[in-house]
């Protein structure tokens, strides 16, 4: 049906009204160049790719991060850097399902039980792989303020290129999503994906 890609939204940007005239509570940063693979993708698979957005603020992925043991920590890195192993993500989503499933056997229960009321009451966005490669095109210098920087791969060396967008205007909801399918019906839905309207 679709090609979807979960985003966890939980740092601000907190020059964002500076640099690209967002409030930095409604800004969600994207690597543009996701937003051309995602493309890519749509186009070869013929699925509608979406980006689908869970926003809790404050809650970064350091915070979580912080409170993996290390030996998880060098199980995750010794499979990353393997030269020979195949379907990494795989494996990784192993360790998650085991860390999750029995968060105890981490001491990471007290973490989990912490971040789960949080992340249930989290914000849920749609962002079609349309309407962020339009509002790119569209917002291009006023959004991606990297390519207003002199020398920005020099100077921020890792850093990605991102486009900025507003949560609350460029994006739509789950649940404005989920009425549109209701409402409309699959092809209504996808014409919609299609035309970069979601």
């Amino acid at each position: 049906m679709f090609r979807i890609n979960i985003k966890f939204h939980g740092s601000m940007f907190r020059r964002a009204k500076e640099l690209v005239g967002l409030d930095p509570e409604d800004c969600f940063a994207l690597a543009t160049y996701k937003i051309h693979a995602a493309l890519q993708k749509q186009e070869s698979e013929h699925l509608p790719y979406i980006f689908v957005i869970v926003d809790v603020p404050g809650l970064a992925g350091s915070d979580v991060g912080a409170l993996i043991p290390d030996s998880v920590v060098d199980l995750c890195v010794l499979v990353r850097e393997s030269p020979r192993l195949r379907g990494v993500r795989a494996v990784e989503d192993q360790i998650v399902e085991r860390i999750t499933s029995s968060p105890a056997d981490f001491g990471f229960e007290t973490a989990v039980n912490s971040f789960t009321p949080r992340i249930r009451e989290a914000k849920w966005y749609v962002l079609s792989a349309r309407r962020a490669d339009e509002l790119l095109r569209r917002n291009l210098f006023e959004r991606a303020y990297a390519l207003r920087v002199r020398a920005f791969a020099r100077n921020y060396r890792g850093a990605e290129l991102d486009m900025h967008f507003s949560l609350k205007s460029d994006l739509h909801s789950l649940t404005y999503f989920f009425e549109i399918l209701r409402e409309h019906g699959m092809p209504g839905l996808v014409s919609r994906l299609e035309r970069g309207t979601i």
